[in-house]
């Protein structure tokens, strides 16, 4: 009799245990939910089904953002109209001081321009950091590209490519004038950094150009880029070149805004050479910050 009683034993365990096992599962896991006798089951695994697409929502959501803050090396979370843009992004070194050189309208009353590091521009609230208008940069290069065709560096400039191998006697080369990016490395670390030089090519340079030697459009380019950066109209630039007496006029008739907010100006260049010429035109300034002349 001490023999048959671990024997029954046995079997009673082995029962019991096989009460509780799922078909199909071979004992792994717990058991499946909505099995007959279980709704605390099912309870949990809703549950965790929403915690999972919640969960999966969230990360998808930021995956769309950017996913990551800045101070971690990714990209800038994709902030929009309405959010409150966190106080990382509001800090002093964030605030915009001039907005011109930052290629931005001028922000109204009670709102301030916070840029982060990577040219990306927020237009905020300043007592509570909510948002009213984004500026952001892979999309400002691709307004740009949809309004005036293409952005022009150093290399489209009509003086650039006919005159810097001649004397520069009104430092253009040499200032970085032309372009803005001569000399400059453009990454990711400076992104955020605004060039204001000039670029003038095509049928805009020929028509602001015309007759025009290397040392004086050297001289008249110095006029151009006092001109359009003074951010003041209705001033006269004029430029004379000495060794001819070779002289112009420039003058930024009207500044204003295009419809992605890309700050242009019209103009009207007048020069004496052998006769009295006249060129009016537009330019505006690319994401980068130069100012190209599109006519």
């Amino acid at each position: 009799m001490r023999y048959i009683t671990p024997i029954i034993l046995a079997l009673t365990l082995a029962s019991a245990g096989a009460a509780f096992a799922q078909p199909g599962s071979h004992g792994q896991g717990p058991p499946a939910c909505g099995h007959p006798g279980q709704p605390a089951c099912t309870q949990q695994s809703d549950q965790g089904q929403q915690g999972n697409r919640g969960q999966r929502g969230d990360q998808g959501q930021q995956g769309n953002q950017g996913g990551h803050d800045q101070n971690q090396g990714g990209p800038t979370p994709r902030y929009s109209r309405g959010d409150r843009l966190p106080d990382q992004y509001r800090q002093t070194q964030n605030v915009v001081t001039d907005w011109r050189t930052h290629n931005l309208a001028p922000s109204p009353r009670g709102y301030r321009w916070m840029c982060d590091n990577r040219g990306n521009c927020f237009l905020v609230r300043t007592t509570t950091g909510v948002i009213r208008d984004t500026r952001w940069r892979d999309d400002r290069d691709t307004y740009w590209r949809q309004s005036y065709s293409r952005t022009y560096s150093y290399n489209d400039d009509i003086y650039y490519r006919e005159c810097r191998n001649r004397p520069d006697p009104a430092g253009i080369l040499i200032g970085g004038l032309i372009g803005g990016l001569i000399g400059h490395a453009v990454d990711d670390r400076n992104a955020g950094a605004t060039f204001v030089g000039i670029i003038i090519g095509g049928a805009a340079g020929a028509a602001l150009t015309s007759n025009m030697d290397c040392n004086d459009r050297n001289y008249a380019y110095r006029a151009y880029y006092d001109g359009l950066n003074s951010g003041r109209a209705g001033i006269v630039r004029r430029w004379r070149n000495p060794s001819n007496n070779h002289r112009g006029d420039f003058l930024v008739r009207n500044y204003y805004f295009d419809p992605h907010g890309f700050q242009c100006a019209n103009y009207r260049h007048t020069v004496y050479l052998d006769r009295r010429r006249q060129a009016n035109g537009r330019a505006c300034r690319q994401p980068d910050g130069a100012w190209a002349f599109l006519n």
